[in-house]
């Protein structure tokens, strides 16, 4: 049984990543570490520092800028910032506030440079790392699409003696997004080890059984693990749940349970290529072929390069008796495979013949 494996990359982009973003992460973000930043004093003794030090209208922009950004006035902020660091581009404090006020404006290109600029400073002057640059510089490369250069940036964050959960969950994601699953599934559990009551954790857990069970649907131990991550999520959105559970129940050959799961998952995610795919194998498996051949090429539209898809499709079409459909459909299946799947093959020699 073939069954369609979810993207990574569409996954990462999911619906739940934009509210997580704009809830408690950036409030833990903004009061982290603050205290040290009134320090301005602790910058090392070059000559710019000096003439900072003996500059009061800078210092007086810099806690400015500073107290704006806790008042969450991010653009005012940066706007007080910018010259700061324009006149004495030594400053790490400046660099720091510069780079937080553009991560929380969503503008993580451009905070992500900013905030190394603050590291590699911080590290040059003082030879210590810079605990909240480093850490709001991984949260802006991911966010920022790069996946590869956040996960130094926040190992460095977890391992720290101060480090919260919700720090733990993105390093989980980032190693996600850069296909390393155990080490994903890894950092998600110590995350929800240290606090249970973590939704944005238990989902990739859960999208992770999943995916596992998909390709070992006959592990009993994998299917009590998704099962149990399952109800985890099931805790705070019923309705992903639902569409986890449906895609379960797929993977186990349990069709006819699986709809009413899917059905419901549906109709809040109506475009999540998964859930589609999962409805119409199961409704194919179900003999409801004329409500399965329509899931099925919506399915085809949201994985145009999923060959597995178009094969099921094409199997629909066969056993409904639309031979042209099937034939265009295995067609599709057989280019993007190259002619390597023996059951597509077979099919098109069968209907080719009749």
């Amino acid at each position: 049984m073939w069954f369609v494996q979810h993207k990574r990359k569409a996954t990462c982009r999911s619906w739940w990543y934009a509210r997580w973003w704009s809830s408690r992460l950036w409030a833990h973000l903004g009061l982290l570490g603050l205290g040290c930043l009134l320090s301005v004093g602790a910058i090392s003794a070059q000559e710019g520092a000096r003439r900072f030090m003996e500059d009061e209208e800078a210092q007086a922009r810099l806690q400015r800028g500073i107290s704006l950004y806790q008042q969450e006035q991010y653009a005012t902020a940066l706007e007080t910032l910018e010259p700061v660091a324009v006149h004495y581009p030594e400053q790490a404090v400046a660099y720091r506030m510069i780079g937080l006020c553009r991560l929380q404006m969503k503008q993580y290109a451009a905070a992500a440079a900013a905030l190394r600029k603050a590291s590699e400073l911080t590290r040059a002057q003082e030879n210590r790392e810079d605990a909240v640059a480093r850490l709001a510089l991984g949260k802006a490369l991911f966010l920022a699409g790069d996946s590869r250069g956040a996960i130094p940036e926040l190992e460095f964050a977890a391992a720290r003696p101060e480090a919260d959960t919700a720090t733990l969950t993105l390093l989980g994601y980032a190693h996600y997004r850069q296909g390393d699953e155990a080490a994903a599934r890894k950092v998600l559990v110590q995350s929800v080890a240290r606090d249970d009551r973590q939704p944005e954790a238990w989902r990739l857990l859960a999208e992770l059984d999943v995916a596992r069970l998909t390709a070992n649907p006959d592990d009993p131990a994998a299917a009590k693990q998704a099962a149990a991550s399952i109800e985890k999520v099931n805790r705070t959105e019923p309705s992903l749940a639902a569409g986890l559970r449906g895609r379960l129940l797929v993977a186990q050959r349990q069709f006819a349970k699986a709809i009413p799961e899917l059905d419901r998952a549906l109709a809040t995610q109506p475009d999540q290529a998964a859930l589609v795919f999962a409805l119409g194998l199961a409704l194919s498996r179900e003999k409801q072929l004329d409500r399965a051949a329509v899931l099925l090429t919506k399915a085809t539209e949201l994985l145009p390069d999923e060959a597995g898809v178009w094969r099921e499709l094409g199997y629909v079409h066969e056993r409904a008796g639309r031979r042209e459909a099937a034939i265009a459909a295995y067609e599709k299946a057989a280019a993007l495979t190259q002619g390597h799947d023996d059951f597509i093959t077979r099919a098109l020699e069968r209907l080719k013949s009749s």
